[in-house]
């Protein structure tokens, strides 16, 4: 079955907006991934993951601190990096998503600006790096109800979320490096978003551009899958493992008309459920 007939057999999944998740909400969810980690997650068929690895550039920085307390790195990166397997290529109607040859994958933990990148490491493309700031992990809000609580369910709610993203990066295809960065970061958002894991200030508004990237791609995506069917994301990765990124004829391929038509859908059905 190809790509475009596939994708037009489309189900009946509707789209509907979601109220912005409140801190109390916000914290259920984080203690529910808090205890998804505990448990030893299994890929319904065998994915074998790379080798995952720590780097703490400096174990006195508070942000380090937090992390080790706020979560268990092993089971966190393993947990996080089938969640991005099982979101991206598990799919119940095919089985030849395969993700790419990977060899290792090492977060650092370090003081830097910003929150956190993903890179190639110098050895070659097999292997990944994910730099993540200590500086942003030690400043990660906590809410007044939490205070008290034993566990840092703010602090691991977002650790997993970045590192759902970052990961994401490491097994995600990319157009033979032609597809918009825009369109990278959505899919990332939209992995973490799928994943329960959105970001307590994300917010659905109306985005200027389709490829605005990051949470205003991952709505959009998130629609796409409403009307097209759960498999959509799964082909957009697909179709970016086979060719070079051409965004007419991937658009047209996948759904059959432009971004910028489908983009103007969106955004009517979104004033509509926003009013």
């Amino acid at each position: 079955m190809s790509i475009a007939s596939a994708v037009h057999n489309r189900h009946n999944a509707s789209y509907r907006i979601t109220k912005d998740l409140s801190q109390a909400q916000i914290m259920k969810s984080a203690k529910d991934e808090a205890e998804n980690v505990q448990t030893s997650e299994k890929l319904p068929y065998s994915v074998p993951l790379p080798k995952l690895r720590l780097h703490i550039q400096n174990l006195d920085h508070p942000g380090a601190s937090r992390f080790l307390e706020a979560v268990e790195a092993a089971k966190v990166l393993s947990s996080s990096a089938t969640t991005v397997v099982k979101l991206l290529y598990i799919s119940p109607a095919f089985s030849d998503y395969k993700p790419p040859p990977m060899r290792s994958v090492t977060l650092y933990l370090q003081d830097m600006d910003g929150v956190a990148y993903t890179k190639s490491s110098d050895l070659d493309e097999d292997h990944k790096e994910i730099h993540f700031s200590l500086e942003y992990i030690k400043n990660i809000k906590t809410s007044s109800k939490e205070k008290n609580h034993k566990s840092d369910l703010a602090g691991a709610y977002e650790i997993r979320g970045v590192l759902v993203h970052e990961l994401v990066h490491c097994f995600q295809y990319n157009g033979k490096g032609k597809c918009p960065g825009g369109l990278v970061e959505g899919i990332a958002d939209w992995v973490r978003l799928k994943a329960g894991l959105g970001a307590i200030h994300w917010k659905r508004s109306v985005p200027e551009r389709w490829d605005q990237g990051y949470e205003k791609t991952a709505y959009f995506l998130e629609w796409l899958e409403g009307r097209f069917g759960e498999e959509t994301v799964r082909r957009m990765n697909e179709l970016l493992r086979k060719e070079a990124y051409d965004e007419k004829e991937f658009w047209d391929e996948l759904f059959g008309k432009g971004v910028d038509n489908l983009f103007e859908e969106y955004i009517n059905d979104l004033e509509k459920k926003l009013l």
